[in-house]
């Protein structure tokens, strides 16, 4: 008994957490929808957003590519998410310093991905990019190129993700990183979060697993990152299991293959208008659900794959959670 007691007093909360689930249950609905559970992981539509932790009320973000929190993001039914983790450190003022030296990139690097006007702001705010030492702390933050823009601790994140899916056991979230940490400060945030067991391990010779099988295994994440994933089983390389569609000035109409193979088994939709700053207006413009379900069917004809992963910029003006469940409503064919 008393053994009990101090092995119990020495775990941290969440720790070997397997969710509220918990493996062996089998799903009454999966995403939602009873239909969906015996349905393989790329035959179900996934709406998401792109820099889904960038979001205008949340403080400090500038030039954010959504406008509400990721926990409003779930709540609204987005369920696949982009973020970009980086080693920051935090700073007087509530400001978060970029370690370029650490992510072994450049100022120059930063000010032709995002351009001057970008570069200009985080330095008024908070110095000179990339210069200086930088003393305090060392931590990973999810942030859009420059911390100094805007930054969400991962683990605040993560954190809320794992609450989400305690009150929500029989939903399933695609998590795809674009990351400037390595594979082991990835999965340090993970372990942390208690997640580690809740993340789907998946093999690209074998046909994808249905949502009721992960669920029915406790495996409510799905885990991607564009490089740099090491050797974790967990921890997928993006584009072994993804093909997707071209960034730039076509990115909301063309169908061509960008990165993948011909034979990655899910099929992504970037339907964002790549400009930087992000323009409300613009994405507006592009995100009803008439627009991406029209896009989503051409593309299907043409590349002869269900439409799974569709992400866009300031989701909350358009219709990509309607769009995903009327692609999610159709018969699926024989």
């Amino acid at each position: 008994m008393w053994t009990v007691i101090i092995i119990t007093l020495l775990l941290p909360s969440n720790a070997g957490s397997t969710g509220a689930s918990g493996a062996g249950e089998r799903p009454d609905t999966c995403n939602g929808a009873p239909e969906l559970c015996e349905r393989r992981l790329n035959e179900v539509a996934f709406p998401g957003t792109h820099n889904s932790m960038s979001a205008a009320e949340e403080p400090g973000w500038l030039f954010a590519n959504q406008r509400r929190s990721i926990e409003s993001q779930l709540d609204d039914g987005i369920r696949l998410f982009l973020l970009d983790p980086h080693w920051g450190v935090p700073t007087a003022g509530n400001r978060v310093r970029t370690d370029l030296e650490a992510e072994g990139v450049s100022r120059n690097r930063v000010a032709k991905a995002l351009g001057p006007e970008a570069v200009r702001t985080a330095e008024r705010l908070a110095g000179r990019v990339g210069a200086g030492s930088l003393s305090g702390p060392r931590q990973v933050w999810l942030c859009h190129s420059l911390c100094e823009l805007g930054a969400t601790k991962m683990s605040a994140a993560l954190d809320l993700y794992r609450a989400w899916l305690d009150e929500h056991p029989g939903e399933i979230l695609i998590l795809m990183l674009e990351p400037s940490v390595p594979a082991w400060a990835v999965e340090l945030q993970f372990k942390r979060a208690g997640l580690l067991d809740r993340v789907a391990r998946l093999r690209r010779d074998k046909p994808l697993p249905t949502l009721g099988t992960l669920l029915e295994r406790g495996r409510q994440l799905v885990v991607l990152g564009e490089r740099e994933t090491g050797d974790l089983p967990w921890y997928l390389e993006a584009f072994d299991f993804i093909q997707d569609t071209p960034l730039g000035p076509r990115a909301t109409r063309s169908c061509a293959r960008s990165r993948g193979d011909d034979d990655s088994p899910i099929f992504m939709l970037n339907h964002w208008v790549d400009d930087f700053p992000p323009r409300p207006s613009a994405n507006a413009r592009v995100n009803s659900k008439e627009e991406i379900l029209a896009r989503a069917e051409r593309c299907e004809r043409r590349r002869k794959l269900p439409v799974a992963l569709i992400a866009v910029d300031h989701y909350d003006l358009g219709g990509v959670v309607a769009a995903a469940n009327e692609l999610n409503d159709r018969p699926q064919a024989q």
